[in-house]
């Protein structure tokens, strides 16, 4: 069987990365180009995606208090707490909408929104993209513990305790280009052709 190791240096493993990798990228990020990524790259990622959903959350907590004054105007202002869910509901749905999002976007491509920005995928122990439930194992791993990462920090491979477990890596893998719907969903390639081919 092979290892994540030896599929990422075989060139041919992934002849579109390849290409990428060496026609668009800087000099000083192909060295970096299919290994593991940090704990700082890593974070940063994390916090993009967990912002994201945060945004979600407190736009729907938003939207259903505005609703609540077109359904019933007359309430008076005294029972305004009334007129959204508990905190304890909003926290889960949260929750649930965190481990959706990463569980589609790394079974689709590899890579969440803030996985595009910081430049890194996730990929099974083969470097190949995750399947349905091992992205959702993973997700929901992540989404209830998030300490999990600190372990990059005292880990000599630069794995979380999400990747011991399930022998998951997070791979630095630059794409050029902003981090569209398509692109998160995997629907088109993350590289730009070289015009000179």
């Amino acid at each position: 069987m092979t290892s994540f190791r030896e599929y990422r240096e075989r060139p041919e493993a992934n002849p579109i990365e390849v290409i990428h990798a060496n026609h668009v990228l800087p000099a000083g990020a192909k060295d970096f180009q299919g290994q593991r990524a940090g704990f700082v790259s890593r974070a940063i990622a994390a916090g993009i995606d967990v912002t994201l959903i945060f945004i979600t959350v407190l736009t729907t907590a938003a939207a259903l208090w505005m609703l609540s004054f077109i359904i019933d105007p007359t309430t008076a202002a005294i029972e305004s707490d009334d007129r959204v869910p508990e905190l304890v509901y909003f926290v889960a749905y949260g929750y649930f909408l965190n481990w959706a999002y990463w569980t589609v976007c790394w079974a689709l491509s590899g890579r969440t929104i803030g996985n595009l920005v910081m430049g890194v995928r996730v990929v099974n122990r083969r470097g190949e993209r995750l399947g349905w439930g091992t992205a959702a194992v993973r997700a929901a791993f992540c989404a209830v513990f998030p300490f999990g990462l600190l372990w990059v920090i005292v880990s000599g491979a630069n794995r979380s305790v999400q990747d011991v477990v399930q022998r998951t890596s997070v791979i630095y893998d630059w794409v050029i280009g902003l981090p569209t719907l398509k692109r998160v969903l995997g629907r088109v390639p993350y590289v730009q052709e070289d015009p000179a081919r």
